[in-house]
């Protein structure tokens, strides 16, 4: 008996891009905005190499301070009507409510976070342009303004938060005089909290390496990078009824940095960021680790788990997220 001969199937041989869904998806999440991503390692320090694009001339800064919630199931993000002195927000409602009860770890999540928007562009060590785009980087409170109440020396540039170079530079994103940034970043986790411990250095003044062309057609709207929504719509997003509302890719650092003293080597060749080369596959010590800024060092508040805290629960939790939620939309009717 003769065997059937078998179908040449080879044209229909395939691998699957899962970089490219893995890209569509990031670009779904964030509405399109192309979030930088800088490169971080659990193990060592990643060296990254930014430049801060210039702004518009109708824009005040460089770069937009925004307060923040993150609301509902997939953590999406809505500017703090209260703090931004828009009116009265649900969210710092709800958290109070919430805290009334007793129900401490409910409220710490709808504390308000601070965040700082810049466009930027990846470039390389030389300062010549790595790629022809610009990029939106967003920075926690930590990473861009530094922990409350603590004075920075500006002459330790491995302790300053980003603005601080702003200050002791001057325009960080000047077109002829800016400055480019070394970004040396590391993966780290405190308690439930992952985070990414930065190091800024900016190198001497330089012009801007990319073209009028690109600014005119790549730097993303700052001033418009977080939705201001209703009170509504952000009960709705508490409840978890929104949609298209702004949410966080993978892409954009989620935690806190602190910003460990550098380890030196001797005679180690200059770079053009100042100091010297360091060695990036040195390990940190774990007495080097902060605590994560989002949501815990984000507030100036008290710890509401403290005995000398007035609103501090006295007895155990009598409000539930739906019973305080039922109240803030009854006390709007």
């Amino acid at each position: 008996m003769v065997k059937a001969k078998t179908p040449d199937m080879s044209q229909w041989a395939s691998n699957m891009d899962l970089d490219a869904t893995r890209a569509l998806i990031d670009e779904l999440q964030t509405e399109g905005k192309p979030w930088d991503k800088i490169e971080s390692s659990p193990k060592k320090y990643v060296t990254n190499f930014r430049r801060i694009c210039p702004k518009r001339p109708e824009w005040q800064n460089p770069y937009q301070i925004v307060p923040v919630h993150y609301l509902g199931p997939s953590n999406r993000m809505t500017v703090c009507l209260k703090d931004a002195g828009l009116g009265n927000c649900p969210a710092c409602t709800l958290r109070w409510q919430l805290q009334d009860g007793g129900d401490e770890q409910a409220a710490r999540k709808l504390r308000p976070s601070i965040r700082t928007f810049l466009n930027v562009v990846r470039i390389n060590e030389d300062g010549s342009l790595a790629e022809e785009k610009v990029f939106l980087m967003g920075l926690n409170q930590l990473q861009f303004l530094g922990k409350r109440g603590v004075e920075y020396d500006p002459e330790e540039e491995d302790e300053l938060p980003l603005f601080y170079f702003f200050e002791k530079y001057g325009d960080l994103s000047h077109v002829e005089t800016g400055r480019d940034l070394l970004i040396k970043a590391k993966d780290d986790k405190q308690g439930d909290f992952e985070m990414v411990k930065m190091k800024f250095s900016a190198a001497d003044p330089s012009p801007f390496p990319g073209t009028g062309e690109l600014l005119e057609g790549g730097l993303i709207d700052l001033p418009a990078v977080v939705a201001v929504n209703d009170e509504a719509e952000m009960v709705a997003m508490i409840e978890g009824r929104a949609t298209g509302a702004l949410m966080l890719g993978s892409g954009t650092p989620a935690a806190a940095t602190a910003l460990p003293e550098a380890t030196t080597v001797a005679e180690a060749p200059k770079s053009r960021f100042g100091g010297e080369e360091e060695d990036t596959e040195e390990e940190e010590t774990p007495a080097e680790a902060e605590a994560p800024v989002e949501p815990a060092e984000e507030s100036s508040e008290e710890s509401t788990e403290t005995p000398s805290n007035p609103r501090a629960a006295k007895k155990p939790p009598e409000t539930d997220p739906k019973a305080a939620l039922a109240r803030l939309r009854g006390s709007k009717e």
